[in-house]
């Protein structure tokens, strides 16, 4: 069942952006012009808008708004060109003249930031705690009130794509304040199998665009410094799938086999320094007591075996062998219900993720008081 459109524009035409006016079942590559390079060149946000012949709402889609996170770029590029990264072809997921509404994508935020590889701007600064940003603030200030004004209030709904750092990869998984039922929708069509309760940190994109009442959501998936293809097909599935949501498409809604809805979670840390030997991947489903992973000393004498503390399912893990005291191996989330586990534990042993569509999914919301919040952790 697709949500109500009614209290969008009646009169449908052409959608400013700038000086670009684009027309009601076409698009346009356009920027946000974020000032000048110290040799004073004009400095570019790209932005890429798809204006459908039909009246609906909103929805914008930014990534990159940490430069070495990539998977996002790629997550927007397919869904705009498909597999064959060619504009008009058979693949295309979307068709301007058949959609509803208007996209809004943000393939890079942090250009600078992607070309020299690295997560903060050039400044410094973590873009992603700045928002709404100041016009007459730092350079990173600057960018974020551009996105903010030019992109996120002017959108219905907004999607903030990211991954894990490189020291960590991340099981796709929507993080949204699960106490804004709004958001709590929106989480909930874009289709992960695992949805975590967050607010977000103060000047965070999600908390601020959440706040001024654009319904926001965040996808985690994968790591940095890469495309991965299981990272941009869940992104792009579940984009098109709240697309479908909020009658922008004609596409067939895809849910998930299973969901947890998380307010607490564990992270499992090493308890000393020396070279992680994993047991397991991201996405497995482990029983309380079950050893994970090894810590072992340059010369491979074992030095501690690692156990994970709940039955349940593993979100994020570590990707780098070097560790030290205190640092995080597992991020394991409770699974209770024993026909939800019985599931998951099927999926894990046959190897696969859980992309059958099914009509009803079985869900649990996870409490686990001895565990920790996103926002205690990200804070």
């Amino acid at each position: 069942m697709k949500w109500s459109i009614s209290n969008f524009m009646a009169d449908w035409g052409e959608f400013t952006f700038g000086d670009e006016k684009i027309a009601p079942g076409s698009s346009c590559q356009t920027s946000i012009d974020v000032g000048s390079d110290p040799l004073g060149q004009s400095s570019e946000m790209p932005v890429h808008i798809i204006r459908g012949a039909r009246e609906g709402p909103t929805l914008a889609v930014t990534a990159a708004i940490h430069g070495d996170e990539l998977n996002g770029t790629g997550i927007i590029h397919h869904l705009i060109y498909g597999a064959d990264h060619e504009a008009g072809t058979k693949d295309d997921h979307i068709d301007a003249k058949t959609m509803s509404g208007t996209l809004i994508l943000v393939p890079v935020v942090n250009v600078e930031g992607m070309l020299l590889q690295q997560r903060h701007s050039t400044d410094g600064r973590d873009i992603n705690r700045l928002f709404p940003g100041k016009p007459d603030g730092n350079h990173s200030q600057r960018l974020a009130h551009a996105l903010f004004k030019q992109v996120v209030k002017r959108a219905d709904y907004l999607i903030d794509l990211h991954t894990a750092p490189y020291t960590r990869m991340n099981v796709p998984h929507v993080r949204a304040d699960l106490d804004k039922k709004s958001c709590k929708r929106l989480a909930r069509a874009f289709g992960t199998e695992v949805i975590l309760h967050s607010v977000g940190p103060d000047g965070s994109i999600r908390r601020e665009a959440s706040d001024a009442g654009i319904p926001t959501i965040l996808l985690e998936s994968g790591t940095s410094h890469r495309f991965e293809p299981v990272s941009l097909e869940c992104g792009v599935r579940g984009i098109l799938n709240v697309m479908a949501k909020l009658g922008m498409v004609e596409k067939p809604y895809r849910r998930p086999r299973w969901r947890l809805l998380v307010r607490r979670f564990r992270w499992v840390r090493s308890a000393t320094g020396g070279l992680l030997h994993s047991l397991i991947e991201g996405g497995a489903s482990v029983k309380k007591g079950e050893v994970i992973a090894h810590v072992t000393d340059p010369f491979g004498s074992s030095v501690e075996s690692i156990t994970s503390p709940v039955t349940g399912y593993v979100i994020g893990l570590a990707t780098t062998p070097l560790v030290r005291p205190g640092d995080p191996i597992a991020n394991i989330v409770i699974v209770r219900e024993k026909k939800l586990q019985e599931i998951i534990e099927k999926d894990t042993a046959a190897g696969r993720r859980p992309r059958e569509h099914v009509e009803n999914v079985e869900e649990d919301e996870v409490e686990d008081d001895a565990g920790s919040t996103l926002d205690e952790t990200e804070n």
